[in-house]
């Protein structure tokens, strides 16, 4: 089915509501596609709450609530274990990483570009070498730093690594050549349209890199490929670390009992299957993520704890400039800037506020254990 038939599929559900009610189905549809449900589930899920609408003889607000807040708190009960565990990662693939990192890059090219240019001449050399070689190392550090967080983060322990040692020698054995031949405000031999040119390319080129694989973020749902216990626990164990921050003695204590029960059956003739009996890794990662507050905790930690190292190196750089340079309104606000947003993460790091973002996330964990546990139970 093509998602145009689907849309006119959720379409005529949507106008089959009372239309008191067509108001409150818009919500709840927006909710479920915002939240990455497919257009198949969005139809479905219209037309089992118009079904009991319908039989409640009631309103959809006054039986269900806002349509918005009950499409939210819905949707994790409707999404598959594979769509369950790509809401934990930050994009859907690593090609959609570098596309982003690559449209980024290419916007910055093509603004400092079209400043230079509009400033100094679009046929004047503006460009210094030492400009370049930060800019390559810049980019690069990020990409590779991100994606080898992604990549930890999708279970792909290995693809991790690889990124980091070969990305990090590459890109010093680029960026090092740059900086010991040229000199310190030695121009470019090129002309400054050429700058946000290469951006203008950059930003849509990655937009036509081709597909590498189809290595999906949620590995680990396919029952077929982990009949075999052994990769089947050790696939348990990479989700669990990666994708949920356990620590190797947490992810091992966690999957011992698992361990010790299915050997039991598996000794006494009882047991059907690993992923009979305990389902495939993805789904129970996905029931074994709640109980863990201690990684939850880490994890928010270390990411507020980033923010803050990030800012905190730029608003140096600023403050260098300004005692170097003198003052500038540019540089001061910059500064004031990364200032507060230090003090508003460090305040994110309180006892208190780190509570409640833990029992949210859990919170927020704990439905999607449920979700799995009830499509089980299902079965």
């Amino acid at each position: 089915m093509s998602a145009h038939q689907d849309t006119s599929a959720s379409a005529r559900i949507i106008n089959a509501y009372s239309p008191d009610d067509r108001d409150w189905a818009e919500q709840f549809h927006a909710a479920l596609i915002l939240a990455n449900a497919s257009e198949e589930q969005c139809a479905r899920e219209l037309s089992t709450q118009l079904e009991t609408i319908q039989a409640s003889g009631q309103g959809a607000e006054e039986l269900l609530g806002s349509g918005w807040l009950f499409g939210k708190q819905r949707v994790r009960e409707i999404k598959s274990p594979e769509q369950l565990a790509l809401d934990e990662l930050p994009v859907d693939s690593f090609r959609t990483l570098v596309q982003g990192f690559g449209l980024l890059m290419g916007a910055m090219a093509l603004g400092f570009g079209l400043w230079i240019a509009i400033r100094d001449g679009w046929m004047h050399q503006s460009w210094l070498y030492w400009q370049l070689a930060c800019f390559i190392a810049g980019g690069s550090i990020a990409l590779i730093g991100t994606g080898f967080v992604y990549l930890r983060m999708a279970s792909r322990f290995s693809h991790a690594w690889r990124l980091l040692l070969i990305g990090l020698p590459v890109t010093a054995f680029v960026v090092a050549p740059i900086l010991m031949v040229a000199g310190e405000d030695e121009v470019i031999p090129m002309w400054n349209f050429v700058a946000p040119l290469l951006g203008l390319v950059l930003a849509v080129g990655v937009f036509f890199l081709p597909e590498t694989g189809n290595a999906s973020a949620a590995k680990g749902g396919n029952a077929a490929e982990y009949r075999d216990p052994l990769q089947w626990f050790a696939q348990a164990r990479r989700i669990l670390r990666g994708r949920y921050g356990f620590s190797r003695r947490e992810a091992d204590s966690a999957l011992a009992d698992a361990k010790g029960d299915w050997q039991a059956a598996e000794a006494a003739g009882q047991s059907m299957g690993i992923t009979s009996e305990l389902g495939t890794p993805n789904e129970f990662s996905i029931q074994l993520a709640p109980t863990n507050t201690a990684a939850m905790r880490r994890r928010r930690i270390m990411v507020n704890g980033a923010f803050i190292v990030l800012f905190g190196f730029y608003l140096v750089g600023r403050v260098e400039l300004l005692l170097t340079d003198g003052f500038s309104w540019w540089d001061t606000g910059l500064g004031i800037l990364c200032l507060l947003l230090i003090v508003y993460y460090a305040t994110r790091l309180l006892p208190s506020k780190l509570d409640a973002q833990v029992q949210e996330k859990q919170l927020v964990l704990q439905q999607s254990a449920d979700a799995v546990a009830s499509m089980q139970d299902n079965i």
